[in-house]
């Protein structure tokens, strides 16, 4: 049985969701544990206890662009940790709205994704940007006028009221097959 920790950082809960997705989806697939760690939270006071960097068989990050950088707590960890992960056992997954158009998926072609692992001298077996969820009325004035002029000169929707789901839960099971996949080539065999 392999275990799999998957470290998270979220503001307005999309990508806690995507985490919890992309956990349940391995964990049906076989994992024999599942560790979702909240790097918001969880990680301060995991640290000396269960979560040891670097143990498990395979180690995904997930976290959501804001402002054009990954959340500080995730790249922090990336920062701190990154060392300690074997990259063929590591998978670092950005949320962004950007990746709401297919083409921008990876890291060749999402630009937030490329630059992250750049400035991490990071890289993964695996590495993908995720749609997120667009949700205007949830954010403050200024997120939601920042998020508007953002989205006007990408194309998307800037109605104020606008909620829109775009993240594709189909890739997010791809993305648990294919770190399977990747599993099968390293210690997640066992």
């Amino acid at each position: 049985m392999a275990r799999i920790d998957i470290f998270f950082a979220s503001r307005d809960g999309q990508t806690r969701k995507i985490a919890r997705v992309l956990g349940d989806a391995l964990g049906q697939g076989g994992a024999g544990d599942v560790a979702m760690i909240d790097l918001s939270g969880d990680m301060r006071a995991a640290e000396g206890d269960k979560v040891q960097v670097g143990r498990a068989d395979f180690t995904v990050v997930v976290a959501p662009i804001r402002y054009g950088f990954p959340l500080p707590e995730a790249d922090r960890f990336l920062r701190r940790h990154l060392h300690d992960i074997p990259p063929d056992r590591l998978a670092i997954l950005l949320v962004c709205l950007l990746a709401r158009k297919p083409d921008r998926q990876s890291a060749e072609t999402n630009g937030y994704l490329r630059r992250w692992l750049r400035r991490r001298h990071a890289a993964p077996a695996l590495a993908a940007a995720i749609a997120g969820k667009l949700n205007y009325p949830a954010y403050r004035w200024y997120d939601r006028w920042m998020m508007r002029l953002i989205l006007k000169m990408s194309g998307g929707p800037t109605d104020p009221a606008a909620v829109v789901e775009y993240t594709d839960w189909e890739q997010v099971a791809e993305i648990a097959e294919r770190i399977w996949t990747l599993c099968g080539k390293s210690a997640c065999e066992k």
